[in-house]
């Protein structure tokens, strides 16, 4: 009885690894990921992490996919959410139908990917501006503000991230083309604060530049916030890498000119434009620079984080999530 027992104890053994060794080789053929969201998503930000990109077309299938989610900007913590496993560009021509599924990582784009409180955009050639939401596509030419308790997240190119904090605008001037890899993404910064995050590259090539109106923030690879108060004048914090912040060239206003009787005929000099002096500095990792309403900067000096301030717990808490979607160690 008991080498009875002691062989079938060891069938069943060998067949339980049999078993276990064919579940784990078997091709995983799920033509799905399975995620499980938490504070702070948005469909679009998933998408932009496994796809690298996001679109209408996207958003389109995700809702196809997804019957339970009724509102595409609305979508909770713990939800489990089906997106479809990523094509790379290699398999692309292998595909058996054209599909939004591809993996992209040089996909030209702005979106919106988190928006709190109110938002609102006003797009290129229009006149008024209308309510901002979640998972937005926006372009060159279209202008961002928020109101009082508004909070946005903007991510350009899989490489730069934006953030507004309340009572802020800025206008979107330029991104840069990511498939010929040329040119830089610009903004216009008139008023309030921006947090920026700029993907590290190996290379010194600045891709990131936002434009105050008494100064010029180019950067790479660094994160700082920037304020412009109400009469012009700006500060910029830099938290990690450096910042390159340049005086802006601009006409100084024209003094009007008194009428007088004139004697007789006389030479005057032609009209020309006067600008500012310029200037740059380098601020580095815990450094804040002032510019005046005048465009006159201060000397860098240092500052400290202020764990109490909710903005800047905020930004770094989000940070976090976008070092992973970037890479970044």
């Amino acid at each position: 009885m008991k080498k009875n027992s002691v062989l079938i104890v060891s069938v069943l053994s060998a067949a339980m690894v049999l078993a276990f060794i064919a579940a784990t080789s078997l091709p995983d053929d799920t033509p799905f990921i399975i995620h499980t969201v938490k504070k702070g998503e948005t469909v679009s930000l998933l998408c932009i992490e496994i796809y690298g990109y996001y679109n209408k077309g996207l958003g389109t299938a995700f809702m196809k996919d997804n019957p339970a989610v009724k509102n595409i900007n609305t979508i909770y913590v713990a939800q489990k959410l089906k997106f479809r496993k990523p094509v790379s560009e290699a398999d692309k021509a292998l595909a058996k139908e054209d599909t939004v599924f591809y993996k992209k990582v040089d996909a030209t784009q702005g979106v919106v990917t988190y928006v709190e409180g109110r938002a609102f955009i006003k797009k290129q050639g229009g006149s008024a501006f209308q309510k901002l939401a979640p998972n937005s596509e926006v372009y060159p030419g279209d202008v961002i503000k928020t109101s009082k308790n508004g909070r946005v997240e903007l991510i350009i190119n899989r490489e730069s991230v934006v953030r507004l904090k309340e009572n802020t605008e800025l206008t979107i001037e330029a991104f840069r083309d990511m498939e010929k890899k040329e040119g830089k993404t610009a903004l216009n910064f008139s008023i309030g604060s921006l947090w920026s995050k700029i993907k590290q590259f190996k290379d010194k090539i600045s891709r990131f530049e936002l434009e105050m109106p008494t100064a010029i923030a180019g950067v790479h690879g660094t994160i700082y916030q920037t304020t412009v108060n109400s009469d012009s004048s700006a500060e910029v914090k830099v938290y990690d890498g450096e910042v390159e912040v340049s005086g802006k060239k601009r006409e100084t206003e024209k003094k009007p000119v008194k009428p007088k009787i004139m004697t007789k005929p006389f030479e005057v000099s032609g009209p020309r434009q006067v600008t500012m002096e310029e200037w740059t500095q380098i601020v580095r990792a815990m450094q804040s620079i002032r510019i005046d309403r005048d465009g006159v900067p201060s000397d860098p000096a240092g500052f400290e984080r202020a764990p109490d301030d909710d903005w800047e717990r905020w930004n770094e808490e989000r940070d976090k999530r976008i070092a992973e979607m970037f890479s970044e160690n």
